[in-house]
């Protein structure tokens, strides 16, 4: 396998046996750099990227500092025994994280794998769906660089959320077309904890709940999603899911 660069959770790298932890980078703005850098595959400006780091608030002489934290990045990455000077580097106003063949990312992985479960739901294999957006779903849940607010990891945290959306989706579908609806309750109670305002994430719990033969807790989750929608959005839920909700009463 090439090298493996973890995001999510606790920042890694790994290539073959050899593996650089989060304590041996550099700090936070070490973690920091890196995950800006490795998130996607295409090279940054310095302005932007110094943009990025300070959210606008660079530390005097950042130019010095920015050089400083990605020689100390290189350093740190030197140990897994690739040619850092060719991994991490800056040149024409330009840095870059240039991954060697066969680098996977996690937050690329769990895309792939939410992208594939969606493939194998609609053509009815479950079993390979739920693979799929179990791994997905294990990745997506770690946070990104907590503790750190900036602009461009609202943006990156939102595209994860998604991932771990689409997963508990999956799941919820799968547990409840395969007949267990205690698992699909379980998962669609999270779904609806980190999507409280996405209708059909209510909708299957409902149904999952219903077909439990509690009708009642598939009444009160119901009743609490319409109130929180016309509380804090102001809007009304669709007739359709009002509709499935009177018919539980």
């Amino acid at each position: 396998m090439g090298l493996v660069i973890r995001l999510l959770g606790p920042t890694e790298l790994s290539f073959g046996d050899v593996v650089v932890r989060s304590s041996a980078l550099p700090g936070p703005i070490g973690r920091h750099l890196l995950t800006r850098l490795a998130v996607d595959p295409f090279p940054i400006g310095r302005d932007r990227l110094i943009d990025d780091l300070w959210d606008g608030r660079p530390p005097r002489a950042v130019e010095s500092v920015l050089n400083a934290t990605l020689s100390r990045l290189r350093s740190a990455l030197g140990a897994l025994g690739l040619d850092v000077r060719e991994l991490v580097t800056s040149s024409a106003g330009v840095v870059n994280f240039n991954r060697p063949s066969k680098t996977l990312v996690d937050v690329e992985l769990a895309n792939q794998r939410i992208d594939l479960a969606a493939r194998d739901i609609r053509h009815g294999e479950l079993n390979d769906a739920a693979r799929h957006a179990m791994v997905a779903y294990s990745i997506s849940r770690r946070p990104l660089l907590p503790g750190i607010e900036r602009e461009w990891l609202d943006v990156e945290r939102d595209r994860i959320l998604h991932v771990e959306r689409r997963s508990l989706g999956v799941l919820v579908e799968v547990a409840s077309r395969s007949g267990r609806f205690d698992e699909a309750v379980h998962l669609g109670r999270e779904h609806v904890r980190i999507a409280p305002f996405d209708e059909l994430a209510h909708r299957d719990l409902l149904s999952a709940l219903a077909q439990l033969g509690d009708r009642s807790g598939a009444l009160e989750v119901g009743k609490s999603f319409t109130t929180r929608l016309e509380g804090e959005l102001g809007i009304e839920a669709s007739a359709d899911f009002l509709q499935i909700l009177a018919s539980l009463r």
